[in-house]
């Protein structure tokens, strides 16, 4: 019996989907990348074509909302002139996450730049990838800011400046490979999963018939493997501590320039946050947790004092830091709730709804500067869009109120999105 009996409906460019306030467009950017070209480009488009504003995912994609179906084709050909679709064909699977400090964080292993754009143009020259499904996720871990997850399907985990190791839906495969060969693993890996997945309709590595570990290891004993297996039990280059997110604020970067982490309220970039970024002339890489990071600035006291006047604050204690939602009630017809305006009101303090529901007092927030240190995702329905890693889940009930469902924080290491019912259900 199938595992999925439909086809991925996960929106891109080119195949959009429906939503009560028009269509919903996704452009894939492998590592969350903007240049500074494509962020001018990109407000454009959103002005031109949808509502004015972007939505940030959690899987460091953009999201524009509000298209007409007549405006189309339009669209895609500016989005592809844009260098934002190198490849209509394989528009919905270029899922593959970064570190947004990527070739520039200090603590790295090696430079995932390289590998990025080789992973992604493998990707979109194999054919027969087309097949694998929107949601299919791909990692590259340099070895500084964490990225390897569980919840990814295939994971390129730094060792050092020379050694790759692969893992599957958190599981070592024993693969072992120079960076220059990494972008060849991973097309034989998802090949290899394709197989696998044969009649079950799986997106994910994790959900095939004969289990991941069982894949993984199938995967070690290919004799074409790239490398050989080492001696004993692999395990990651070092044990790092996963933080609520990429850091917010200045930051100092390997080459000696700067970078500034900004909190985007609830995801979304207004014109004037698309206008102040535009301003900037640099360089941004969009990260996991809905925030951007703008790169290679020599001045970053002036960049930081522009965003925050137009409401992108580099203030590690700011109030929308880790806090987001779904399009909610309008937007959504499966909404049942306003949650976007909720989400707000937790932000600043001032939902009786969180406090109920999470069985806490969220104006002290367990000794925290900030309620939006807490990771927590709002949503509408129980499909729970676009959770990111780690949050606690705030679900709209029919009576009025909202179930907490938070991260289990158990299983390997790097496993997120879990999720379990806890504390008494919330009243309205």
């Amino acid at each position: 019996m199938p595992i999925r009996d439909r086809d991925d409906a996960c929106p891109g460019v080119v195949d959009t989907s429906p939503a009560d306030d028009g269509l919903i467009a996704r452009v894939r950017l492998p590592g969350g990348r903007l240049g500074p070209r494509q962020i001018r480009e990109l407000a454009a488009l959103s002005g031109r074509f949808g509502t004015g504003s972007v939505d940030l995912t959690a899987r460091a994609n953009i999201q524009l909302r509000g298209l007409a179906e007549t405006d189309l084709p339009a669209f895609a050909d500016a989005v592809a002139a844009a260098g934002l679709m190198p490849s209509r064909s394989h528009d919905r699977v270029r899922n593959i996450l970064a570190s947004p400090l990527a070739g520039r964080d200090p603590r790295a292993l090696l430079d995932a730049d390289p590998i990025l754009a080789a992973v992604d143009e493998a990707v979109c020259a194999a054919p027969d990838l087309t097949a694998l499904s929107g949601r299919f996720l791909i990692g590259v871990d340099d070895g500084g800011l964490p990225i390897a997850s569980a919840r990814h399907d295939l994971d390129l985990v730094a060792r050092s400046a020379n050694s790759v190791a692969l893992y599957a839906a958190g599981h070592d495969t024993g693969w072992r490979f120079a960076p220059a060969d990494a972008a060849t693993a991973i097309v034989r890996a998802a090949r290899a999963f394709l197989t696998a997945r044969a009649d079950s309709g799986a997106w994910h590595i994790r959900e095939l018939p004969l289990g991941a570990v069982a894949f993984a290891a199938e995967l070690g004993g290919d004799p074409g493997r790239p490398g050989p297996i080492p001696n004993g039990a692999a395990t990651p280059p070092q044990s790092r501590r996963r933080d609520a997110g990429p850091p917010i604020g200045v930051l100092r970067q390997s080459d000696g320039r700067y970078a500034v982490g900004v909190s985007v309220p609830l995801g979304r970039l207004t014109p004037e946050h698309l206008h102040a970024l535009v301003a900037t002339g640099a360089e941004v890489r969009i990260t996991g947790s809905r925030g951007l990071i703008v790169r290679d600035l020599v001045d970053p006291t002036g960049v930081s004092a522009g965003l925050a006047a137009a409401g992108l604050s580099a203030d590690p204690a700011s109030p929308w830091r880790g806090v987001s939602a779904c399009s909610g009630l309008g937007a959504c017809r499966r909404a049942l709730a306003d949650v976007r305006a909720e989400a707000s009101r937790h932000a600043l303090g001032h939902s009786r709804a969180a406090a109920l529901a999470l069985d806490t007092d969220l104006s002290d927030n367990a000794g925290q500067t900030s309620p939006g240190r807490v990771a927590t995702h709002w949503v509408g329905c129980a499909r729970a869009c676009g959770t990111p890693a780690g949050a606690t889940v705030l679900v709209a009930r029919e009576d009025g109120g909202y179930l907490a469902l938070r991260p289990d924080a158990a299983g390997p290491p790097g496993a997120r999105g879990a999720t379990a019912p806890t504390g008494p259900p919330s009243r309205p």
